[in-house]
């Protein structure tokens, strides 16, 4: 009996020590810096009108990200399952209206890239959350293995000046603090660039 106790309880640390071991293993994983390249992403997914209106996108797509008609996009990686986007939407709706009132028009647009979300799962954040902004799809994660595997939400500002070469300005996870200072941030940022 005590045999089989001991070897039971052997088998459960090294379960513990393997997930561990994988949990460390993933949590090397570096999102791209501020200053870094930041790659010519496929905008994968659905948008309509307005939301093709706010990138500045004609047509039908495929869509890249040097096609947005804007000086700089925030790109917010989220994912439909992660508690603490869900509970960011409203805010990300705020700073969305805020970013479409900000002068001068086509300095900064705001993407969602939904992290090993479908199609589906995007739609119905889109409706629970009344997400106004284009939202794009990243069902296999590609996009987001590319970003440097961040975790969600995280915030890329990627300046377009040079469609050649994005450039991230600001790599962030975590909710912001409040629409107020992120945009003012923002407005730095757009501005230093």
């Amino acid at each position: 009996m005590n045999d089989t106790i001991a070897s039971s309880f052997r088998a459960i640390a090294l379960l513990c020590l393997f997930l561990l071991a994988s949990q460390s293993v993933a949590g090397h994983a570096t999102p791209l810096e501020a200053g870094a390249p930041f790659p010519d992403i496929t905008l994968q997914g659905q948008f309509t009108s307005p939301q093709k209106a706010m990138l500045g996108l004609e047509g039908d797509g495929p869509f890249r990200l040097s096609d947005v008609k804007a000086r700089h996009v925030l790109i917010e990686v989220f994912s439909m399952y992660c508690p603490h986007c869900q509970r960011e939407a409203p805010d990300m709706n705020r700073l969305s209206a805020r970013i479409a009132d900000m002068q001068p028009r086509g300095e900064l647009a705001l993407l969602g890239l939904g992290a090993g979300n479908t199609q589906t799962e995007v739609d119905l954040f889109r409706e629970t959350y009344g997400v106004p902004f284009p939202l794009a799809i990243d069902p296999d994660l590609e996009m987001h293995k590319t970003l440097g595997e961040p975790g969600t939400p995280h915030f890329f500002l990627v300046s377009l000046r040079d469609r050649g070469k994005p450039v991230v300005l600001l790599s962030r996870t975590g909710r912001m603090s409040g629409v107020d200072d992120f945009i003012r941030e923002l407005r730095t940022l757009c501005g230093s660039d």
